[in-house]
């Protein structure tokens, strides 16, 4: 009986033996896991970036390539028009955008209630008035017909271009926004005929003069330096601009994103642009 009984008690320690064995083996298993994790590996983290068109998009590829090498995978999503990116990024669909100045995200955020926040002048998308009938504005006639964009932020910039050239004369504003409204009576005989931003190019063949920003003005094989009667001065407010939310504008990634966006890389396809289409805003 006691030679049964030592039996019995050898087997259960063995048994003992062996499961405080394999729990041993499951701990150093799952410290390893742990290690592997918090080693200074970095894991991949990753932003979605809306942009329209060219050059907004080839600046954001830019910057895509160049966080690459930092683990950051920088997600393009392409839209259609201009007001896209900012419903996108109002809904949290995408962490940036790259496709306006910052008086039309201010126009939008006061219009939408939303919490756009611009981040990082990018370039000068430099706008022209340009003409097919006419080498300088000296030739338009008196009762010229000028297109321009029929948003507010982008009226009140090609008025401000025109006024810079003297072609028109402003009253003061305390609005911000200056409107056909406040163009000085009798300060010139033009007209002026609206339409969405995408539409411009098709008013050229139609009117005396259009004002377009160079993305579109290329479309047409026309450019700022080249073909444009007046362009816009440095000194204004319209650069194209990096904008996040309010709720991520000081996040590590939109930062890192806003470097990669400054980086010489960037300089210098922007300063390739042919005809100064893109002036370096950083």
């Amino acid at each position: 009986m006691k030679k049964w009984l030592m039996i019995i008690m050898v087997a259960l320690v063995s048994v003992l033996v062996a499961c405080g064995g394999n729990n041993d083996n499951e701990n150093v298993e799952e410290s390893s896991d742990d290690n592997s994790n918090n080693n200074g590996e970095t894991t991949q983290q990753t932003i979605k970036v809306a942009a329209v068109e060219s050059p907004m998009l080839d600046v954001v590829e830019i910057a895509k390539e160049n966080l690459a090498e930092d683990n950051i995978e920088v997600e393009i999503v392409e839209m259609g028009d201009y007001i896209q990116p900012n419903e996108a990024l109002a809904n949290e669909e995408v962490d940036a955008n790259f496709s306006q100045h910052v008086p039309f995200m201010n126009q939008y955020n006061q219009n939408s209630e939303a919490t756009l926040a611009d981040i990082q002048p990018i370039y000068f998308a430099n706008f022209g008035l340009y003409a097919k009938d006419y080498e300088s504005v000296e030739e338009f006639p008196e009762d010229a017909t000028i297109g321009m964009a029929n948003d507010p932020s982008n009226i009140d910039r090609s008025l401000r271009l025109l006024a810079s050239h003297d072609l028109i004369e402003l009253n003061e504003t305390d609005g911000g926004h200056y409107g056909i409204e406040d163009i000085v009576e009798d300060s010139h005989n033009y007209s002026f005929e609206q339409a969405g931003i995408a539409a411009l190019t098709r008013l050229y063949e139609d009117v005396d003069g259009v004002i377009i920003n160079p993305t579109h003005a290329g479309n047409l094989d026309l450019t700022p330096a080249d073909d444009a009667l007046i362009t816009e001065k440095e000194d204004n407010n319209f650069a194209i601009t990096l904008v996040a939310r309010e709720d991520n504008a000081d996040s590590e990634l939109i930062q890192q994103l806003a470097d990669a966006m400054t980086s010489e890389d960037v300089r210098e396809f922007l300063e390739s642009r042919e005809g100064e289409a893109a002036i370096p805003a950083f």
